[in-house]
């Protein structure tokens, strides 16, 4: 005698299958943004150090991205300077003794250890100078400087340097981690939920040079249409550079206990292959796993699917 219900158990179940196939996305950074009025900006020290020479003349107008203030530190001024001094020492030292190697008072392989040592000085005075060269204070968007502090002046860490202020319409101000400010670009997309559907908001038109006291990095973003009033909080997503990655079926998803998985057909059974979701965009997900170019996706019914279980493909 045949019980139906385990008839019906032993039967595959009837699924469609879709290949998998890699395309390009890009990535969406999800950031609380709030609205500014006219831009303005104050930069703070990062760290102790002297006010250098003003690049700029104060209240002169400056483009995004151009150097408005130099920042000495404290002591790496003076390490600078007298590891010059070493190395200019170290070149005359090697000089004489190439000269005297020459006239067969000194060995060659003396003259050549001083050598070593004058370019390890060099090496050691570039690499300070490097270090001196990033104290350089860079404008987050075009606008009208105005210093806080003169040259030669003694700054604490966050204390005020240069107030950056520019005239325009509002704008919203996000703020990243560093990990997420190097996904994005000057130019990236902005995003707005409406609904239902994410809608164009805009575009990121600057980025600041570096995190803040609290490590994030501020972007800026400008275009959006609907009227904003300063002070708002805005949900918006930020995409970043283009990334290549497999794209699925959104129906063939499945997420159980907060873990995301899809089901490929391999020898007439389903098996499970955990994921992980890099976008959802429409009716495609872009996932990163053990999933790969071509693999044949399972799209339909994946809520009754178990790994193992025997199912038949259907066109």
């Amino acid at each position: 005698m045949l019980v139906p219900g385990l008839a019906w158990a032993a039967a595959p179940l009837a699924v469609h299958v879709t290949r998998a196939a890699r395309a390009t996305y890009r990535p969406a950074i999800p950031v609380f943004a709030r609205v500014r009025g006219p831009e303005h900006t104050m930069v703070q020290a990062p760290y102790d150090a002297i006010m250098a020479p003003l690049p700029v003349a104060p209240g002169s107008t400056v483009a995004a991205g151009a150097i408005v203030a130099r920042l000495v530190p404290m002591s790496l001024a003076a390490t600078v300077r007298a590891l010059q001094a070493k190395a200019q020492a170290a070149r005359t030292v090697y000089e004489q003794a190439r000269v005297l190697a020459r006239q067969g008072l000194v060995t060659p392989a003396h003259a050549q250890g001083l050598k070593a040592l004058w370019r390890a000085d060099v090496a050691a005075w570039h690499a300070a100078a490097e270090r001196l060269a990033r104290g350089a204070v860079r404008a987050p968007f075009a606008g009208s400087v105005r210093y806080t502090a003169a040259p030669g002046a003694w700054l604490a860490r966050g204390a005020d340097v240069v107030a950056i202020g520019g005239a325009g319409s509002v704008y919203e101000r996000c703020a990243l981690t560093v990990h997420e400010a190097n996904r994005l670009y000057v130019g990236a997309r902005a995003l707005i939920a409406a609904g239902g559907f994410l809608r164009p908001a805009g575009h990121v038109y600057a980025l600041a040079a570096r995190a803040d006291s609290l490590g994030f990095v501020h972007a800026y973003v400008r275009g959006l249409r609907a009227p904003l009033r300063p002070g708002q909080v805005l949900h918006l997503t930020l995409l970043g550079h283009r990334q290549s990655a497999i794209a699925v079926p959104r129906s063939a998803l499945m997420v159980r206990h907060g873990r995301a998985r899809v089901y490929v057909l391999h020898d007439g059974r389903a098996r499970a292959v955990a994921v992980k979701v890099l976008r959802i965009d429409g009716r495609r997900v872009f996932v990163a796993g053990a999933v790969g170019r071509g693999a044949p996706v399972i799209d339909s019914g994946v809520a009754r699917l178990r790994a193992g279980v025997a199912v038949r493909v259907i066109r």
